[in-house]
């Protein structure tokens, strides 16, 4: 057994030697795509504002928007540029990349809305990606809601300043019957017929002078429980009981009408009262986050990044290192010693281990040097990276058995870094690729790796049962692989 452990710890100490050897190596597989990322981490903007020109071929048409109810309307999405009169100078700057995003307004509105259609805001862009296309429609989309409620805001606030006119002769009206209460309770049957008259003639001049009155008053036939439209005959019937021989009766019929006008002036008050951005927004969404997650990009990717690198360079080690053994002959210097294929690959997976567990601190230590706090445990956080090292380490090892050469397997590392960038929710997450295709994701330990990073680092929690059982399934997995690669090889020389 003392044997044994001297020969595996032989291939610790060939391996680092070999890897410290190569500087350029360790520069190109670590450093290199670190500072990459890093860079476009820190340049990246999510959604930046488009600059926005805003054109209104007919100056004279009286829109129901302005400038700062634009940016308003767009919060933040945009950055209007100014507004133009000419639609084909403005189609000119949008081809000539002056601006981005053209908002071309309905010559009349007004027009258009009164003849019973729909005035059409277009907006106009010449963007081909698919991400900023649809951005630009959520946009499009967001904005004129926010300029229809605007307008509808408006006309409600029109609406509200206009009930003024109808208190008064409310007012005058309720006043009236609260008197004719009080004749026909007192049994003044002469008092009462002069405000029953006085009654008809506050109610014939309302309408006439104002025939919104009329609407305002169906409410209380409304209250009265008839079925009629038309103001005054509603009203009629109640006069009509108030002129009965029946002193209760009239009185009765007096005070629902007064007690239906006064009711009306209650909500009209209270209609006044509400601010009209409120009876056109009455509800609003606040979003709750259980995983209080940064949203800046540098900070949300700079863990995953930690794991594409990590796999990455235990990959191309692991590999490069059999394939340069086999075209060396070492293998045939391995075969003639008393080492055996168990004791050269467990050799080899402690020592690439021991460095990238070192590059695996330096790069934890600048992540944590720029401000990204690891909320959970850090034996959780060592956890998952020991198990990602010794699956990329299994990995290369086995993609070593399909390289006959150091260009075949530099070309297998970097298509697993493509896989790895695209299928392992690095940028896309997961639940966003069809489940047939997902299962290109679970073959790379990446996805486990990511997974169980993010929810140590971001969450502060243990890692989810799914992906710690991956961690722990495949680097078995590639071991045993690995194992026969290994085996295969030694076999070859005898």
């Amino acid at each position: 057994m003392r044997a044994d452990l001297i020969r595996t710890l032989g291939f610790i100490r060939k391996e680092f030697v070999s890897v410290i050897r190569q500087p350029r190596l360790l520069l190109t597989l670590v450093v290199a795509p670190f500072l990459i990322l890093l860079i476009f981490g820190l340049g990246y903007r999510a959604d930046p504002p488009l600059r926005t020109l805003f054109v209104v071929e007919n100056e004279e048409a009286q829109l129901a928007i302005d400038r700062q109810q634009l940016d308003e309307a767009f919060r933040g999405a945009i950055t209007l540029e100014g507004t133009s009169s000419d639609e084909d100078g403005a189609r000119l700057m949008l081809d000539n990349g002056e601006v981005d995003l053209l908002i071309v307004a309905p010559d009349d509105p007004l027009e258009v809305i009164q003849s019973g259609e729909q005035a059409v805001f277009e907006v106009v862009h010449r963007e081909i990606d698919p991400v900023l296309k649809s951005n630009i429609r959520l946009v499009a989309r967001l904005s004129v809601d926010a300029i229809n409620r605007r307008v509808v805001a408006d006309v409600i606030a029109a609406a509200q300043e206009e009930t003024e006119t109808v208190e008064d002769p409310l007012r005058e009206v309720r006043e009236t019957s609260a008197l004719l209460v009080a004749a026909l309770e007192s049994g003044d049957r002469s008092e009462a017929d002069r405000h029953l008259s006085e009654l008809r003639e506050q109610l014939e001049a309302a309408e006439t002078e104002d025939p919104r009155t009329d609407d305002l008053f169906a409410s209380v036939a409304d209250n009265l429980g008839t079925t009629e439209s038309d103001l005054l005959p509603s009203v009629e019937e109640n006069l009509d009981a108030a002129e009965s021989e029946d002193v209760e009766a009239a009185a009765e019929a007096a005070r629902e009408l007064e007690s239906s006008i006064g009711e009306l002036e209650e909500n009209l008050s209270a209609a006044r009262q509400l601010a009209p951005e409120l009876l056109v927004n009455p509800f609003r969404a606040e979003v709750q986050e259980i995983d209080d997650v940064p949203t800046q990009p540098g900070i949300f990717y700079s863990p995953a990044t930690i794991v594409v690198l990590l796999q990455h360079l235990a990959v191309t080690v692991a590999a490069l290192s059999v394939v340069r053994e086999r075209q060396l002959g070492l293998t045939e210097v391995f075969r003639a010693s008393p080492l055996g294929s168990g004791e050269a690959l467990a050799g080899k997976y402690l020592g690439f281990s021991f460095i990238g567990v070192v590059v695996a601190a330096a790069l934890t230590g600048a992540m944590v040097g720029f401000g990204i706090a690891i909320r959970g445990s850090l034996l959780s956080y060592a956890l998952v990276i020991v198990l990602l090292l010794l699956s990329s380490l299994g990995l290369g090892f086995v993609l070593s058995g399909f390289s006959k050469t150091d260009t075949q397997a530099v070309q297998f590392a970097m298509i697993t870094l493509l896989l790895s960038i695209f299928f392992t929710g690095f940028i896309l997450p997961l639940q966003q690729l069809l489940p047939a295709v997902r299962v290109v994701s679970y073959l790379v330990p990446a996805t486990y790796g990511i997974q169980g990073i993010h929810d140590v680092v971001f969450r502060g929690a243990g890692i989810e049962p799914a992906a710690l059982a991956g961690l722990v399934l495949y680097p078995i997995v590639m071991a045993i692989a690995a194992w026969l690669v290994i085996r295969r090889d030694f076999d070859a020389m005898g």
